[in-house]
């Protein structure tokens, strides 16, 4: 096989893999929500942290 015909086959999979990623990511997030709102979600930190039940802290002296 030749290096040029190996080249070929590893783009066009590539491609597919990066369509088929495309399609499924903007299914998940559905056509309601605003691209805006979607990447500032991915950012986004939580805002409810669990606080019972930890180790408790000791000074480093």
């Amino acid at each position: 096989m030749r290096p040029s015909t190996i080249i070929i086959v590893v783009l066009v999979i590539g491609a597919g893999a990066a369509g088929a990623w495309l399609v499924f990511a903007l299914r998940a997030y559905g056509p309601g929500q605003p691209a805006a709102s979607r990447s500032s979600d991915f950012f986004k930190s939580p805002q409810d942290y669990k606080t019972s039940g930890g180790q408790q802290m000791k000074p480093r002296w």
